[in-house]
């Protein structure tokens, strides 16, 4: 039984027709949030070795915020700072469905050969503060995110690459 949901678990190798089609769809998604924590470490590591105070311990999202900061105290040109700060803000905003795409548990739903829906349980949080909530997503919705979600990506590791050559790091 889930303890999300009080449903049976389903069987391991999936459940419906479309399973390996949302497998393969929500491993696409979490290589790019991984591909991104890795743009993001290797950017503060660079900041790192050229002097700035950075703790490399964090979770993504609060080096997410560091990055930030650093990239508004940056000189330079203020168009620059300001593309590199707005590539992390549009990452930022993915990582409101990251708890769903990396840790939930996925569940297939109403299935048809053009289409399937899939149910991400999710909980989050720690001791006292846990967080029961799910996200439902038809291929359409999810394919639309994951495109998204690639144009953030590739938006962000441009400018963090940019980043750390044109302001010295």
């Amino acid at each position: 039984m889930s303890a999300i949901t009080g449903q049976p678990v389903p069987e391991t190798g999936g459940n419906g027709p479309h399973w390996d089609e949302i497998c393969s769809w929500r491993g696409r998604c979490m290589n790019l949030y991984a591909r991104s924590d890795e743009i993001i470490c290797e950017t503060l590591m660079v900041a790192e070795a050229a002097g700035h105070e950075v703790d490399l311990t964090l979770p993504a999202h609060e080096q997410l915020g560091i990055l930030r900061d650093l990239a508004e105290a940056e000189t330079g040109e203020e168009g620059t700072r300001s593309n590199v700060v707005r590539a992390i803000d549009a990452w930022s905003k993915m990582g409101v469905r990251r708890p769903f795409v990396v840790h939930g548990v996925i569940t297939a739903l109403m299935q048809n050969k053009e289409r399937w829906h899939a149910r991400f349980d999710s909980i989050t949080g720690s001791g006292d503060s846990v967080k029961i909530e799910q996200w439902v997503a038809d291929k359409v919705e999810a394919e639309a995110f994951e495109e998204v979600l690639d144009a953030a990506y590739t938006l962000l590791s441009i400018e963090l690459e940019q980043f750390q050559t044109k302001f010295g790091f």
